[in-house]
């Protein structure tokens, strides 16, 4: 139907259109300009998350460290402290799944241990349990953190808790 002279024109007509648009098949596509947005995105975000997460862990160090049932003045320091540490992962940008995950792991970490707070006076038993799992889901978090470190050129960023060797609880680089 086309025959040669088609084929010869759709060469020719190419050939003009990449004289008259410069750039046109050697500049990146728009899919590789959006991965490399997103990626410039998310490394500053796991920036931002690695500091809030060390502000954090500064936070509630002390509680997840504890080692007997808190005093009422404890408590009431404790609860200062957690709060303080949820308004850090109050606001979440979203991002890309690595860092999302990451973020939103800490922020349920916290809000646990919120909960273990106001537990403790009701049932020392269930505050434990809970500042326990939320121990344990920090470590889940870190992990996912690290991860979202190394993929962003940052390397190994490390926001663990002290390991209480606690079922399920992740080490770095995800070693129980």
């Amino acid at each position: 139907m086309w025959g040669s002279g088609g084929v010869l024109l759709g060469l020719v007509l190419g050939v003009l259109g990449a004289l008259v648009v410069p750039g046109w098949f050697d500049s990146p596509s728009r899919v590789e300009e959006l991965q490399q947005e997103y990626a410039a995105r998310d490394t500053s975000l796991t920036k931002d998350l690695v500091s809030l997460a060390e502000q954090a862990r500064t936070d509630v160090t002390e509680m997840v460290s504890a080692t007997a049932v808190p005093t009422p003045e404890q408590l009431t320091a404790w609860r200062t402290s957690v709060d303080k540490a949820a308004t850090r992962f109050a606001d979440r940008p979203s991002g890309g799944t690595e860092v999302n995950l990451a973020r939103s792991g800490f922020a349920g970490a916290v809000s646990i241990l919120q909960r273990s707070v106001t537990a403790y006076p009701v049932s020392a038993e269930l505050g434990e349990q809970l500042r326990r799992d939320a121990v344990v889901a920090w470590s889940v978090a870190a992990n996912q953190l690290d991860l979202a470190g190394i993929k962003a050129g940052l390397g190994h960023v490390h926001v663990f808790l002290p390991t209480q060797g606690l079922p399920g609880e992740l080490a770095e680089h995800g070693h129980p």
